[in-house]
């Protein structure tokens, strides 16, 4: 054999003794600060979450005392009605002379009564 022919050959042998080394590719993991970032980012939005729930909470306690309000404003409302009417039937010109002459004994003197103009 030529010296060729025996390079050649003894290449290809020490190509078949050598196994074919693979490349592995290495991921790429994520690194610290991503990792902080991510971290960063969900804990963000447990606080939001949390303020968001927090502040349903308050308006929806609000509202409720709000109703309970105007139903107390209600209430009120429908007592002073009644209060009024009471005060217009008890300050009836008619009754007020009667209760005088009945029960107090006290008589209308048209000659003594002065009318007061504003």
């Amino acid at each position: 054999m030529s010296m060729v022919a025996q390079r050649v050959q003894e290449q290809e042998q020490h190509n078949k003794q050598q196994p074919e080394k693979r490349i592995r590719q290495v991921r790429n993991t994520i690194t610290l600060g991503e990792k902080m970032i991510g971290g960063m980012v969900v804990l963000f939005s447990i606080i939001f979450l949390c303020l968001t729930v927090n502040n349903y909470a308050t308006i929806y306690s609000m509202n409720r005392e709000v109703v309970q309000l105007q139903g107390t404003v209600h209430q009120q409302t429908q007592i002073n009605e009644g209060l009024n009417l009471q005060v217009v039937e008890l300050s009836a010109p008619d009754r007020i002379l009667h209760i005088a002459s009945e029960k107090l004994g006290m008589s209308l003197d048209d000659n003594k009564v002065k009318v007061v103009q504003n």
